[in-house]
């Protein structure tokens, strides 16, 4: 056993530890992050005392790679438009502390819009602070447009009540207005008054012509004359055979001309048309500038002027006013009136009123009128003056005194029309407005 130490000693053994002769072993990568495994390297083998050094490991196998699911997002950053501001993903477009950019924080008062602050709907900013400018009248539109007195601010844009014009920083009545009568700075003279929008002399009836404008045949066809309108009403046509034409002459204010012709033939006691003035309603309103309707309590005088030129060939007619009353304050297209009030001027050929004489010779604004009552779908009074008059002034009002004093109508009662015109029952003629206006007092 002792002869064979030395041999031992030279045959490259070791007593100290080793992975097997010449093997090294290596470590195993460890996966680090998603999808990057990190490969281990092999450590060097020991050297045996004596020996042969040992062989390099070899190299370890990589770890596992975690492969990002689909539609996930790199770290730190935000999905679609959204902005990351103080490490919370925003939308600047609409946010109200990061409008437009990080840290870009809108008023109190304003909000963000599509990344600008801005204010409400309806606002503008006015020196620093966001102001109504749709209703207020000293924002009115824009910032620092104040309205006229009496004006209202609409959906941005200064208004007059109607019939009003913004004069020198209030609202004046230019229909009545002898300042500003008909637009800003017309003054009426001496002797004048303002009379919707024109300077005329309130006596005065005669409007000056100008050439025969608007002339139409065409039944229910109408000319509008400034708050009144001309209407080729051939209401009983059905009862004869002829035509009516109508036409305009001139427009000053309130004052008007016009004029009518007519053929008629047939049934001799049944009127066939009445081409007139429409002031008001006549089933339905037309124009809405009139001052109409008028409740009979309240009292006001409605003073008519009219001047005119009539010719009849055979047959009959009559030149007269012809208004209307309802129990209702607003009557419609199909309210019928309950009154029926005539007052006729003129009348030629035997032509009558309908239904039977109650009162013969009242004087009513100092002239002559026979009273008659009857009824069609309604009461029918008419006052038929005892002389013709070519030129007359008229206070509606004492007629309706009169009625209500009869008990005939209520104060209740509405003025809803007053008309002028001729009804014809058969024959040739023309009349001829040479001055008419109606004006409530």
């Amino acid at each position: 056993m002792l002869a064979l130490l030395p041999l031992l000693a030279t045959s490259g053994l070791s007593c100290q530890s080793s992975n097997g002769p010449g093997e090294g072993s290596g470590a195993g990568g460890d996966t680090t992050g998603p999808g990057d495994g990190i490969g281990g390297s092999g450590a060097p083998g020991n050297s045996g005392s004596g020996g042969t050094n040992g062989s390099a490991g070899a190299r370890g196998v990589g770890g596992t790679t975690t492969t990002t699911g689909a539609g996930g997002a790199a770290p730190g950053s935000c999905a679609g438009a959204l902005v990351r501001c103080s490490g919370v993903c925003v939308d600047t477009t609409g946010s109200q502390n990061n409008c437009g950019a990080c840290g870009k924080v809108c008023r109190a008062d304003m909000e963000c819009w599509q990344s600008n602050c801005r204010c409400g709907t309806g606002e503008a900013d006015c020196s620093g602070v966001c102001k109504d400018v749709m209703s207020s009248t000293i924002n009115c539109g824009t910032c620092g447009t104040v309205c006229a007195t009496g004006a209202t601010c609409v959906t941005g844009v200064c208004t007059c009540p109607p019939q009003q014009l913004a004069c020198s920083g209030a609202c004046k009545a230019v229909n009545t207005d002898p300042a500003n009568c008909g637009r800003c700075g017309v003054v009426c003279g001496a002797g004048t008054m303002c009379l919707f929008g024109a300077c005329l002399d309130p006596n005065s009836l005669a409007c000056t012509p100008s050439a025969r404008a608007n002339a139409t045949t065409t039944r229910d066809a109408f000319i509008t004359l400034g708050k009144y309108w001309v209407n080729n009403n051939q209401w009983g046509a059905n009862t004869g055979t002829g035509n009516q034409t109508i036409w305009s002459n001139c427009v000053q204010g309130d004052l008007i001309s016009w004029g009518t012709s007519w053929t008629w033939t047939g049934t001799t006691n049944q009127v066939k048309s009445y081409a007139s003035i429409v002031f008001g309603w006549q089933w339905g309103w037309r124009l809405s500038n009139t001052g109409l309707p008028l409740q009979i309590s309240a009292g006001r005088n409605i003073n008519c002027g009219w001047d005119f030129t009539m010719t009849q060939a055979g047959g009959a007619a009559n030149v007269s006013y012809d208004m209307f009353l309802h129990t209702q304050p607003m009557a419609g297209t199909n309210d019928d009136p309950s009154d029926e009030i005539m007052v006729w001027l003129y009348r030629a050929g035997g032509a009558g009123p309908i239904g039977t004489l109650q009162q013969a010779n009242v004087t009513i604004g100092g002239a002559s009128y026979d009273i008659y009552r009857g009824f069609t779908r309604w009461n029918v009074v008419s006052y038929v003056r005892t002389t013709n008059a070519t030129t007359a002034v008229i206070n509606v009002k004492n007629f309706m005194d009169d009625l209500v004093t009869r008990g005939w109508v209520t104060t209740s009662k509405y003025i809803s029309s007053i008309q002028t015109g001729s009804e014809i029952f058969t024959g040739t003629g023309q009349l001829d407005t040479r001055g008419f206006y109606c004006r409530i007092q």
